[in-house]
C-alpha cells in the first residue's frame, strides 16, 4: 500500500512563515455538484476545473506562492493537480497538504487514489491533523488550514456541510475570501455558449493556456465573489 503520510522531519514548514501568501480550498466533492448538472456531468464537472484553473492561476498573479488542499475528492484534488501541472515550471509554487485522519484516502477509487499520492509525494509538507476518525475531524482539518492562511479560495454550490461552514468561519475571522458561486448553474450558460472550450478542456495543461489566453475571463464571468 502506498503510505500518505510522512515523518515529522521530512515535512518542510517553511509556509507557517508565510501566511500572507499561503492560500488554501475549500469545495464540494464531485457528486454535490451533481445535483441538477448543467447539459451533462460531463460537462458540469469540466467547467467548474476550468474556472477552478483560473481562479489557482489568477491566485498565483496575485502572490500566493503555498497552496494547503485538504486532500478531499473534487475540489481540493482538482486542485492540486492543477498545481502539479504549475509547478513543472513554476517552481516558486509550494503545496501543503492537510489530511483529516491517518487512513485517509484508503477508500478512493483507483484514479482518485492515484493522484492523492502523486500530490502527496510532490507536496512540501503532509500533516495530519487527527490522530482518528471522528465526525469532527474534517472540520478540524479545515479550521488547520484557516489559520495559517490569509487567503480562502472556494468553490461554492450547497450552502451546506464542509465547504459552508468553512466560508462562514473564514468570513468570521476575518479572511478574504475568492469564491466561485454554482448556486445558480443558468448564470453559466452564457460562459459557456460563448467559449464552449469550457467544458471540452479535460487537461490542466489546456486549462492553463486557456487562461493565459483569457486572463480577465475569470472576472468578467460574473460567478466570481470577492470578499475582505
Amino acid at each position: 500500500m502506498l503510505q500518505l503520510l510522512r515523518e515529522a522531519q521530512y515535512n518542510d514548514m517553511s509556509f507557517l512563515r508565510y501566511q500572507a501568501q499561503t492560500v488554501c480550498f475549500t469545495g464540494h466533492r464531485p457528486e454535490k455538484f451533481l445535483d441538477e448538472p448543467l447539459y451533462s456531468s460531463e460537462v458540469t464537472l469540466r467547467s467548474i476545473q476550468t474556472l477552478l484553473t483560473m481562479l489557482i492561476a489568477d491566485t498565483y498573479e496575485k502572490g500566493a506562492r503555498f497552496f494547503i488542499t485538504g486532500m478531499a475528492r473534487g475540489v481540493d484534488l482538482w486542485a492540486g493537480e492543477i498545481l502539479l501541472y504549475m509547478q513543472q515550471f513554476l517552481p516558486d509554487i509550494h503545496i501543503i497538504a492537510a489530511v483529516p485522519h491517518p487512513t485517509h484516502g484508503q477508500a478512493f477509487r483507483e484514479k482518485e487514489a492515484q493522484l492523492l499520492y502523486r500530490i502527496g509525494n510532490a507536496a512540501d509538507a503532509v500533516i495530519c491533523t487527527s490522530d482518528t476518525v471522528s465526525n469532527w475531524c474534517f472540520l478540524k482539518r479545515n479550521d488547520y488550514m484557516l489559520r495559517h492562511a490569509s487567503t480562502l479560495l472556494a468553490v461554492h454550490r450547497q450552502n451546506e456541510g464542509g465547504t459552508a461552514y468553512t466560508i462562514k468561519k473564514a468570513r468570521a475571522q476575518g479572511i478574504e475570501r475568492r469564491i466561485i458561486q454554482l448556486d445558480s448553474y443558468p448564470r453559466m450558460i452564457p460562459l459557456l455558449e460563448r467559449y464552449p472550450e469550457v467544458y471540452r478542456m479535460y487537461r490542466p495543461s489546456q486549462r492553463y493556456a486557456f487562461w493565459e489566453k483569457n486572463p480577465y475571463l475569470l472576472y468578467q464571468c460574473g460567478l466570481l465573489s470577492e470578499e475582505s
